[in-house]
């Protein structure tokens, strides 16, 4: 498995059993077939097409769609039909650019195949050469991907937080990053993909957030760290860091293992690409050059 390989293994999917999932003019999700007849049960609240399914029009409100959705949620996932719900709500919407029309718990986003949004972070150490890169372990403990490399801070995106505010807060909670300190992280952009999920849980990609489509866009920052600041697991979300040379975390992501003790969780690959593009560590010499470029930031279909 090369660079590229990471890029494909995470914008794998097939559309031919999902339906759109529409409310009002929006298209704001994407299900499979199956869940769509699951919905029925609930009456008049999802309007069930073969081709289609229509939150109630007579919703007229954020509020009242909440509601009633997270109502279904609960009722879906007593019934093993949704993994269990978190209580950490993210914003519905089209697009990233527009204001969302209700809240669903994340543990449904991917069976709606709503578009969900989070943001990884680089802790650097060094310049040129002689960078070295610290890499948190997952517990082990974890309900997704135990054990497995991540970036040093990361974290999904729910209501109620603005990009800045929710890095802050994750880099106190998972990595001990004072205030003052995770501030000076900076945006260098964004990385997207959709990734079609298994509902075979655990032991396909994670269930992280069910089977369906995984539509997922994050926000990439680096922060430069001192030569003597350790991060330190305060949550229970991380087993240990490690300061790596870069070219160890090159290579751990170029000799592809997707996942487990010896890699990265899946999507945390992309965001070492992306570094290493971004810093010319692969440079436009490298044969896959464009698509990896390109392939980090696809569209949402």
């Amino acid at each position: 498995m090369a660079f590229l390989d990471h890029i494909r293994f995470c914008n794998a999917y097939d559309l031919k059993d999902f339906v759109p999932f529409r409310v009002g003019q929006a298209r704001v999700g994407l299900m499979r077939r199956g869940l769509s007849l699951e919905l029925r049960r609930f009456g008049g609240l999802f309007h069930v097409f073969e081709d289609l399914v229509h939150l109630d029009p007579r919703l007229t409100t954020y509020a009242d769609r909440t509601k009633a959705v997270d109502e279904a949620l609960s009722a879906l996932s007593e019934d093993g039909l949704l993994p269990r719900l978190r209580g950490e709500k993210y914003p519905v919407m089209e697009r990233l650019s527009d204001d969302p029309v209700f809240e669903i718990d994340r543990a449904a986003a991917t069976a709606f195949g709503i578009i969900n949004r989070g943001f990884h972070l680089n802790g650097v150490v060094g310049e040129g050469d002689a960078a070295r890169m610290w890499v948190a372990r997952r517990a082990w403990d974890k309900s997704t991907y135990p054990g497995s490399l991540d970036n040093i801070v990361a974290g999904g995106h729910p209501v109620g937080y603005g990009p800045q505010e929710n890095l802050i807060k994750e880099c106190a909670e998972e990595a001990g990053i004072a205030e003052p300190l995770a501030r000076q992280a900076v945006a260098t952009g964004m990385v997207s993909y959709t990734m079609e999920v298994d509902d075979g849980g655990p032991s396909s990609t994670g269930g992280e957030m069910g089977g369906g489509l995984r539509r997922h866009a994050f926000w990439v920052y680096d922060l430069v760290l001192p030569e003597d600041f350790t991060p330190r697991p305060v949550d229970g979300e991380v087993a240990e860091f490690m300061l790596m040379p870069w070219r160890e975390v090159a290579s751990i992501v170029e000799r592809g293992v997707v996942q487990g003790p010896a890699g990265f969780k899946y999507n945390c690959n992309l965001v070492v690409i992306d570094w290493l593009l971004r810093t010319g560590r692969i440079d436009p010499d490298h044969p896959d050059y464009l698509e990896l470029c390109t392939g980090l930031h696809a569209v949402f279909p």
